[in-house]
């Protein structure tokens, strides 16, 4: 007998060393947590796996110190799944599932798996993940692309995971699923593969609101626009308009070319300034030196108005012209002429005015309102301010005063409605490092303007020109012009988006993400993380930066992860 037992015993041995040296240890606890699972979890009544090295019904015990493993494998390419039934249907919107952690990082946690939902009669697909990274700590809580109603869950591990003794192992402590109505407001889209960014969608502003103006991001692209290569890299004097859908962004400079004129061009953008067309020339600069410092706009019978800086000769002075276009495409004139010069009357020395870099024209009741500066006030007599003249054919304009008595040069006026009245939004600069801005309760009063932004960096070290980005009363940000020299000469248009705040805090309170985030365009914005994955919870607040507008259940981030809100 004594005999018989030692073979058993030699026997088991040699099983489980095998051929192929795979190591199985004994059943090992977890590392415990104090985060439970969510309250919106569903009963979960059965569990079955593709195999058990250790029980499967350790899985859904409610006990994160015991584990369900399946069998250990020579290489990471074998496929091991669990799968969980429910008493009944319900509507899930999310899975979860808590590693084995054993005073570290997860082990045997799949690096690519598949999950799929029961329908009743067979397993249908609902999302992939691959390159999970090794989670670290916590629960992971993954959203579902959609809500489905299913009575099971099947987690399908297609890469393994690797142990503690380096066998590759499908292992977790717990699993569960649920429905949560937060989870509706914040959707799983897709893993992009960026290496620690995070990208939020639908997080751009709102109805204009004048006391939520204060949380830009710059653009990750900045500077979004460059002038086409092989000539001068100089561009500027950005002017955009919403054309049913795409953007009409006009700008002036150089544009890669060689001859040192100055131009008006174009660029239109379909995807919300993600990507941009080619730069087509809409007025050349004609009998003139220089034409730039635009600003077009579209009209309510759709057709199209531009005023631009012409800069002549001999004197070398620089005045406003016009032009007009049924498209804003195709403009008359389409280089610059003497006989578009617009007439002023009622301003002193018109004639020796210097009108540069500010040709801000808004259309409001029939009425053109012009804002302008003179570089020449010394000798004309005027004060260093941004003048203001009304038109009523775009023409003959007669100056009424000034409207903000700063040395500061107008860029853009746009108006939006807040609660029944009118705000009148003016974009400034004088070629500094910074931006300002100054609201207005009529066309011709503003208040003292405020900062808007300071440049990023040495790239936009010089501002040189602005214009707002808005449309049915939304504003989505401001394009400038700016450059790295002192000389103006080698600018690009960048941006900055008035959106909302997205901030990531992890459960264990270690990590903070999104007070250093970045625009990609006006809608979307990368998070920057300093690890690969945690769980934690997503807080948006408004374009004020301050009031909270939703807080996520717990959700597990990873690098890549792209994500959208959903109000």
């Amino acid at each position: 007998m004594k005999y018989y037992i030692f073979m058993v015993i030699i026997s088991c041995f040699l099983y489980f060393m095998g051929c192929n040296k795979t190591i199985v240890q004994p059943q090992e606890t977890t590392t415990s947590k104090t985060i439970s699972k969510l309250s919106t979890d569903v009963p979960i009544t059965s569990v079955a796996a593709s195999s058990q090295l250790w029980p499967d019904s350790n899985a859904i015990d409610g006990d994160t110190t015991t584990i369900w493993s399946s069998n250990t494998h020579a290489s990471a390419g074998s496929t091991e799944w669990i799968a969980y039934w429910f008493n009944t249907f319900y509507n899930i919107n999310y899975i979860e599932m808590y590693p084995r952690y054993a005073g570290g990082p997860a082990l045997g946690f799949p690096v690519q798996f598949d999950v799929y939902y029961s329908n009743g009669s067979s397993w249908v697909h609902e999302s992939s993940y691959t390159s999970f990274p090794t989670p670290q700590s916590d629960w992971i809580i993954l959203p579902l692309p959609s809500t489905v109603n299913a009575n099971g869950i099947q987690i399908v591990a297609t890469q393994l995971g690797v142990d503690d003794y380096n066998n590759y192992v499908f292992q977790l402590a717990e699993v569960g699923t649920g429905y949560n109505s937060g989870y509706n407001n914040f959707q799983f889209i897709q893993n992009n593969g960026v290496s620690q960014q995070n990208e939020i969608r639908n997080i751009g502003s709102g109805s204009f609101d004048p006391n939520k103006l204060s949380n830009w991001n710059y653009d990750i692209g900045n500077p979004i626009i460059t002038a086409v290569p092989g000539g001068n890299s100089n561009i500027y004097a950005p002017s955009i308009v919403n054309n049913g859908g795409a953007w009409n962004i006009y700008f002036g400079g150089w544009d890669g070319t060689t001859d040192d004129h100055d131009r008006i061009s174009i660029t239109v953008t379909n995807d919300d300034f993600l990507t941009f067309g080619t730069h087509y020339v809409m007025i050349d600069h004609g009998v003139f030196n220089h034409v730039n410092n635009e600003t077009a706009i579209k009209k309510p019978d759709n057709t199209w108005l531009m005023y631009y800086t012409a800069d002549s000769y001999s004197p070398p002075l620089n005045k406003p012209c016009y032009a007009t276009s049924p498209d804003g495409v195709s403009w008359t004139p389409n280089a610059g002429s003497t006989n578009y010069l617009i007439n002023m009357s009622g301003y002193n020395n018109w004639n020796n005015a210097d009108v540069n870099g500010s040709n801000v024209i808004y259309l409001e009741n029939g009425v053109y309102n012009l804002y302008f500066d003179d570089f020449n006030y010394a000798t004309t007599g005027h004060a260093d301010a941004v003048h203001h003249a009304t038109s009523t054919d775009g023409i003959n304009f007669t100056y009424t005063g000034d409207v903000l008595n700063e040395s500061w040069i107008a860029q853009d006026v746009k108006i939006f409605t807040y609660n029944g009245s009118n705000y009148y939004l003016m974009c400034l600069h004088n070629n500094t490092n910074s931006l300002r801005y100054s609201v207005g309760t009529s066309p011709t009063s503003f208040s003292a303007s405020q900062l808007l932004l300071n440049n990023l960096n040495s790239a936009d070290q010089y501002i040189t020109s602005a214009g707002w980005v808005a449309n049915n009363n939304r504003l989505y940000g401001v394009l400038y012009g700016a450059g790295p020299s002192s000389t103006l000469t080698q600018n690009a248009i960048h941006a900055k988006w008035l959106q909302k705040k997205v901030i990531f805090i992890s459960d264990d309170g270690k990590v903070r993400w999104g007070d250093t985030e970045r625009a990609y365009g006006p809608d979307r914005i990368r998070l920057f993380m300093n690890t690969n994955i945690e769980t934690g919870h997503f807080y948006v607040y408004d374009t004020d930066g301050s009031t909270l507008l939703y807080t996520s259940p717990q959700i597990t981030m990873r690098s890549g992860d792209v994500w959208q809100y959903v109000p």
